[in-house]
Order: structure tokens, then C-alpha cells, then sequence
């Protein structure tokens, strides 16, 4: 009875995020694994594959050279003021920073069925950070809303994911027209930002539907994977995609519109432009390399994180099971 009660505690739904189904998730995320871990091969081998150049060390000290240290570790300028040999001394690092880049933007306040995009959006943000904490990760966010960026900067604290968790359910609160406003941020705008934050070897998630996922975004994306690994999940409603035969009754919380799409040729144009635009950012992220995973938010959620998430023991359970959320091209983080 405990775990149905837990399910349902965990099943988002409705317009509007809240704290506290954000907070349950620290339990699902203990069965998530966000990286592909590898082979150790050394004593010092981290179990992350990083873009990081060099050998991927934190400096700590400047002591005495002794014989056997590595002579490109001299510290020359305090050799040069001492007169005596000195050499630096690193620290191995064992964590990374995780930023999550969160779309809050008006177009995200439209669902169809169960939970609407935005709602979607700050389950799987929150799922990640407290993931990425569980693996020792240092967790920061930037939230995106349409005339405004709130920054969480990467710390390694549960105190970090409970910022985002509050910074996220306020912005989304705010929320309540689908439509763009005036003068609405472009998602290039986000990259361009995340660039100035993401410190190189840091792991980025983009968690946004990509409406404008498109060739404007091609530069900060190829600069910005250039020292950084990025995973875009796309949130979208399949009512978005293609209208169904049947009239609809569309509401914006406030007045209600008569949509009739029991025209065909209407149907079909309307399909036409979004397999474009949803083809356009995938081919975008195959060019840059980067894995571009769907999530469909009139599903549960907690299934398609770890369908996609899901660590060792979903490994064997993916064989027979048909994941909510679908991946495409790219490689693997």
C-alpha cells in the first residue's frame, strides 16, 4: 500500500508544478545513473567519460621537489624566488559540475492529457539534480522564462537542488498563456548564457519542447560542445503534432476557442510544419553529436526517466519493455 501511495505522490499532473512531488523524487533518482560508466584501467581512473583536456586534476599545493615527480609539474615561478627546486601538487578530482538548462518559456504552459509541458519539464530537472547529487555531482540550473534567467550556480548540496526545485516551481507559477509573449527570449539566447556558466567538463541538460531548436542555435551549440557534454530532452504533447479528426474546445485558463480540424488538408499542413521543426532539431543535434532524447508528457514520468535513466538493473528490462521516452541520434555521455 506504501509503494501505490508513493506512486501516486510521484505521478505529476495538472497545470502547475509543486515543491513537494519535486522533493519526493531524491527516492527514484537512487536508481538513476546519468552517465555511461566505463572500465577502470587505473587507480586513478575517474568513472566518467569527460571532455576535460589534460590529466584532469584540481591544484592543491606547492611543496619541495623531490626526486621522481613529474618534471612538468616544476613550479618555475617559485623555483625562480626561491632558488630552490619546487613542484605542484594535484588533487584528483571526483565529481563534476551538472547544469540543467530549463526552458520556462510561455510555450511550455500547454498540455493535452495529465500533466501540461512545463509541469513535465521541472519533474525531469528535479529527477536529474538530485541524481547527479547522489553520484557526488555538483548541481547548479539555469531557469529560462521569457524575459527573464535565473542562475543556480553548481554546488554539492542538497541545498543547490532545493534552490532550483523553489527557483523552477515559482517561474512556472507565473505562467499562463501558451502563447510567446512580446519580445520572448530565443532559446540561442539560453546557450549563448550557458556557455558564460558551464566551466569546461561539465555535463549540461537541456530540458525544453525545441520549438526554435533551430539553425540559429548551430553556433553556441558548437561552441558550447566543444568542453562540455550536452543531452537535449525535448518535452511535447502528440496533440501537438497531429490534431485529431474531431473538433476541439481550446482554453487558456481564462476564454475558450472552437477549433475545427475535421478538415483534412488543415490536418495534414499542420502535420507537415511539425514533423519539419521536430526533424530540423534532430538533425541539428546528430550533427553536433549530441543525444536528443523524447519525452511525452500525457505519460507517466517516472517509468520514462528510467527507461532512459534507469542505471544497471534496467538494462535487461528495456529488452521487453517499450520505453515512454525515445532517443535519437548522438552519442552517449
Amino acid at each position: 500500500m506504501a509503494e501505490v501511495s508513493n506512486q501516486r505522490e510521484l505521478d505529476l499532473r495538472g497545470a502547475y508544478p509543486t515543491v513537494e512531488p519535486l522533493v519526493q523524487l531524491r527516492y527514484v533518482a537512487r536508481q538513476m545513473q546519468l552517465f555511461r560508466p566505463r572500465l577502470v584501467k587505473s587507480d586513478q581512473a575517474g568513472s566518467l567519460l569527460t571532455r576535460y583536456r589534460g590529466r584532469g586534476m584540481n591544484f592543491e599545493e606547492v611543496r619541495d621537489y623531490q626526486p621522481g615527480d613529474d618534471v612538468r609539474s616544476i613550479d618555475w615561478r617559485v623555483t625562480a624566488r626561491t632558488g630552490t627546486t619546487h613542484t605542484k601538487l594535484y588533487q584528483e578530482e571526483r565529481e563534476r559540475p551538472v547544469v540543467i538548462l530549463l526552458d520556462l518559456r510561455s510555450p511550455m504552459f500547454f498540455g493535452s492529457q495529465r500533466a501540461f509541458k512545463s509541469v513535465t519539464a521541472c519533474g525531469i530537472a528535479a529527477a536529474l539534480g538530485w541524481a547527479g547529487l547522489q553520484h557526488s555531482d555538483r548541481i547548479g540550473a539555469l531557469l529560462f522564462s521569457d524575459h527573464d534567467l535565473e542562475t543556480v550556480r553548481p554546488r554539492r548540496s542538497h541545498h543547490s537542488v532545493l534552490a532550483m526545485i523553489h527557483g523552477m516551481v515559482a517561474l512556472a507559477e507565473t505562467l499562463d498563456n501558451p502563447v510567446p509573449m512580446e519580445g520572448s527570449q530565443p532559446l540561442k539566447q539560453l546557450l549563448d548564457e550557458a556557455r558564460r556558466v558551464a566551466r569546461p567538463g561539465s555535463a549540461l541538460f537541456l530540458i525544453s519542447d525545441c520549438h526554435d531548436l533551430d539553425e540559429d542555435c548551430a553556433q553556441p551549440l558548437a561552441l558550447l560542445t566543444r568542453h562540455a557534454d550536452l543531452q537535449v530532452l525535448r518535452v511535447s504533447d502528440p496533440l501537438e503534432q497531429n490534431l485529431p479528426e474531431q473538433a476541439l474546445t481550446i482554453s487558456d485558463g481564462r476564454q475558450r476557442t472552437f477549433l475545427n480540424a475535421s478538415n483534412r488538408a488543415l490536418r495534414t499542413q499542420f502535420a507537415e510544419l511539425q514533423t519539419e521543426a521536430r526533424a530540423e532539431a534532430e538533425r541539428l543535434c546528430r550533427r553536433h553529436r549530441i543525444p536528443l532524447m523524447d519525452f511525452d508528457n500525457t505519460q507517466p514520468l517516472v517509468p520514462a526517466l528510467l527507461s532512459v535513466y534507469g542505471g544497471r538493473q534496467n538494462g535487461s528490462r528495456q529488452q521487453n519493455h517499450r520505453p515512454s521516452a525515445q532517443q535519437h541520434g548522438g552519442v552517449s555521455a
